[in-house]
């Protein structure tokens, strides 16, 4: 046997691997070759033999159709980040036979435990206290509302992909009262989860908290307007940890000018938020700047990409490998 064929199939990651029992579950498999630039030129140039390219997150693409055109070897490409659209020409990769991974399975807990944080918050107004508290007020015990516990409240979780069916596990330990909205839900899996589907109108309508956990495209660019707003009940909680252009921004805040309402906002149309945003000013509104991924529980994501890289020099499907489905319903950013 030549020395060729005994050689490991080469990946190229366009970055240093941070976790070195990942690094080395992944060397068991494959040939890594990490540089330091993360570009579509830096790529292009080192292609020759590489069989898989990995990269982080940036602001721009990384693994264009050009990528994939002259890298004749390829066989693999992923993120090291929950999705892939900001960096992979993701469609275009599958329908040229990639196969297409991310470190999406690092994410649900984190983002759900985030989530349960911001509506356990809202409704004791913790935030509020401590603000006030930390602003010179000695002892601000009766300026804000009686709070809620969230034992036995209505909630709708609007997206059920894996983040979604993350916060609706951590749910079901404060309430049965559980709703969602998904156009991919069928009734099996709607009873199997213990929830009902409803209509976008229906969850403002029935549910006193409702959580935006969907993707963003397109198609649900401005889904949540004023007029979902006002079918909420009165102390309704909206958080958003989703994407903020989901939102009309500027018709929520007339709504929250109009009615009584509370958000919760990780996420915001324009990022940094304007200084000059109203939401800054009201005691309804609990901001944080676009920090659901703080948990150091996300560095998981090494080793979610070395199961993922494991499963396929196995023969095994990836997890997280992209159909054309479900790149369709994935966020655009």
């Amino acid at each position: 046997m030549t020395s060729k064929s005994m050689s490991k199939p080469k990946i190229l990651f366009a970055c240093q691997i941070a976790d070195a029992d990942a690094k080395a579950r992944i060397e068991r498999y494959v040939e890594v070759v990490e540089i330091a630039a993360v570009t579509e030129e830096a790529v292009l140039g080192r292609l020759d033999g590489i069989e898989g390219v990995i990269v982080p997150f940036t602001q721009h693409p990384v693994i264009t159709r050009a990528v994939i055109d002259r890298g004749r070897e390829l066989k693999l490409v992923g993120t090291t980040y929950g999705g892939t659209r900001q960096n992979i020409d993701d469609l275009y990769a599958v329908e040229k036979g990639l196969t297409v991974i991310h470190t999406g399975a690092s994410r649900p807990r984190p983002m759900a435990e985030f989530t349960l944080g911001l509506i356990l918050s809202s409704l004791m107004h913790i935030h509020n206290f401590h603000h006030a508290m930390r602003s010179g007020e000695a002892w601000p015990r009766l300026n804000f509302p009686r709070g809620r516990i969230l034992h036995d409240r209505a909630v709708g979780v609007i997206g059920l992909g894996r983040i979604g069916k993350g916060i609706l596990g951590l749910l079901r330990a404060f309430t049965t009262r559980l709703y969602v909205h998904s156009r991919h839900l069928g009734k099996d899996e709607s009873q199997e989860l213990g929830v009902v589907n409803l209509a976008l109108d229906e969850i403002f309508a029935q549910c006193e908290v409702v959580v935006l956990a969907g993707g963003y495209t397109t198609e649900t660019h401005h889904l949540i307007r004023k007029q979902h707003f006002q079918r909420m009940p009165p102390g309704g909680l909206f958080v958003n940890i989703a994407r903020g252009k989901m939102v009309q921004e500027q018709e929520m805040i007339e709504a929250l000018a109009e009615r009584d309402l509370y958000l919760a906002l990780d996420v915001f149309e324009e990022e940094p938020l304007p200084a000059d945003s109203p939401l800054r000013e009201s005691d309804h509104v609990l901001l944080v700047p676009h920090r659901g991924n703080n948990a150091i529980e996300f560095e998981q994501r090494w080793q979610c990409l070395a199961d993922e890289i494991e499963r396929f020099y196995t023969g095994q499907r990836p997890e997280s490998a992209l159909t054309l489905d479900r790149l369709r319903c994935m966020s655009e950013s």
